[in-house]
């Protein structure tokens, strides 16, 4: 029996879906904030961007080759110059979601958005704005068409930079005025391992059955 169920427990795990973590990293490029904790902000000022996504959490669009993966609110953070604030807890129009595009029309990309279909672009950070509530995180990313074999997010895992690249806006939004924007270094798609200790729940269990026999 506990074999049975160790084997039960593995197969479980790897059936699930896989979390996977994206980290944009760079530095301002341009402008400046002067409400809240990145106000000191300017030029040069280290940036970094996270957030996670679950693979199988997602909505294809009906009008366009693009997939939205549902952003994980809690694993959101932006951190400019060192201060860092999280996603707002209700984003205004919609679910916050990390977008692919697979030949859209003859581009590959990427873009956080609260429409899967390109509008809105940017999701809802919980640092508040001077015209807005609260400033929105935007990041697009447009790559040459050869750059994705799917939507699926899983295929996309590795490093981007430059190469390839045709179209890019990372940035901060305050209603219709982007005060700040920002230029990466590199960023990365990667899918996060399960955890040592659940995986070893099943070696575990599968030695225990053996003993018993």
């Amino acid at each position: 029996m506990t074999t049975i169920l160790a084997c039960t427990a593995f197969c479980a795990l790897s059936a699930n879906a896989t979390i996977v973590q994206i980290d944009i990293v760079g530095s301002v490029d341009f402008g400046g904030v002067n409400i809240g904790q990145w106000a000191s902000a300017g030029a040069g000022d280290s940036v970094v961007m996270s957030f996670q996504v679950d693979s199988n959490n997602f909505v294809d669009s009906g009008v366009f080759p693009v997939r939205g993966y549902e952003v994980i609110q809690s694993s959101f953070s932006l951190s400019i110059d060192g201060n860092t604030a999280g996603l707002a807890g209700a984003q205004p129009f919609g679910s916050p979601y990390f977008v692919l595009r697979n030949d859209d029309p003859a581009v590959d990309g990427f873009f956080l958005g609260q429409n899967i279909d390109g509008f809105p672009s940017g999701i809802a950070t919980d640092e508040s704005a001077q015209i807005a509530d609260t400033f929105d995180a935007l990041f697009q990313a447009t790559y040459e068409g050869t750059r994705l074999d799917s939507l699926d997010i899983l295929d996309a895992v590795g490093t981007y930079d430059f190469t390839g690249l045709s179209v890019f806006n990372w940035g901060l939004e305050d209603g219709p005025v982007q005060p700040m924007g920002f230029i990466f270094d590199h960023w990365s798609i990667t899918a996060v391992p399960t955890p040592a200790s659940l995986i070893a729940i099943a070696p575990l269990g599968l030695f225990a059955g053996r003993r018993r026999r």
